[in-house]
């Protein structure tokens, strides 16, 4: 049991991280359940599977901001825009796992091969793509930014051009997934929900380079919508906090 004298709040370890993470029941089970390696499929066999399959969505994900973190490291271009041109730190570069995704279009599809990553799921997680010469990277040449839900999980990207290319969007987000939904996604959430309790209120801006900007600079109570509309969905997650 826990015990805020502060504030008079108190419950369980279930309420303790619905209160600190800002997160519902079901999702502060799941969190639990992964710290003390409990299965919740064997209570639950249908809906097992689909979190088995949203678990290793999640795990692929991950494992390719590893990859596109990596690649950052070796590419000219991409790190000129994001130190010198973004003016974005060492630090922040990795607090938020900027990476960049080699223009080729068969650089994470190769390296998902080598480590037997399972391609139906890399597809599911909109990360691979099927085209009539075979399964093509979704992102190439492009600046990557992580997508994290509350809890720290990396859910999708959000991809920025490099070069100017009229026939081509400026930034291409993940498709909506079973671990992805834009509407409800807020981006920054996870590094900022500590300074929206302290400071009482959030700052919406713009896009995800200018939450990224914000915390560089010591401004971290900052967030950005996934799209151009803010849903119902969004204010009700922030209300956990503010």
């Amino acid at each position: 049991i826990w015990h805020d004298f502060s504030s008079g709040k108190g419950g369980n370890i279930f309420s303790f991280v619905m209160e600190m993470d800002g997160v519902d029941f079901k999702t502060a089970l799941e969190i639990l359940a992964r710290k003390a390696g409990v299965d919740l499929s064997e209570f639950n066999q249908k809906r097992g599977t689909y979190q088995k399959t949203k678990d290793e969505m999640i795990k692929t994900t991950e494992l390719a901001a590893k990859y596109y973190q990596h690649s950052l490291l070796s590419n000219e271009q991409a790190l000129n825009y994001a130190v010198k041109i973004r003016g974005l730190n060492k630090q922040t570069i990795s607090d938020f796992k900027i990476g960049y995704s080699p223009i080729d279009g068969q650089a994470l599809t190769t390296f998902f091969k080598k480590r037997s990553v399972d391609e139906k799921i890399a597809t599911k997680a909109g990360l691979i793509i099927n085209s009539y010469k075979g399964p093509r990277d979704m992102f190439r040449g492009r600046l990557m930014v992580p997508l994290a839900d509350i809890s720290g999980n990396i859910i999708g990207f959000t991809a920025r051009q490099l070069t100017s290319d009229s026939n081509s969007p400026k930034y291409i987000n993940t498709p909506a997934t079973a671990i992805y939904d834009k509407s409800r996604h807020i981006f920054g959430l996870n590094l900022a929900k500590d300074a929206i309790r302290q400071t009482g209120f959030v700052v919406i801006v713009e896009g995800n380079l200018d939450v990224i900007t914000s915390h560089q600079y010591g401004v971290k109570n900052v967030f950005a919508t996934a799209g151009t509309a803010l849903t119902k969905d969004q204010i009700k997650i922030l209300q956990r906090f503010t």
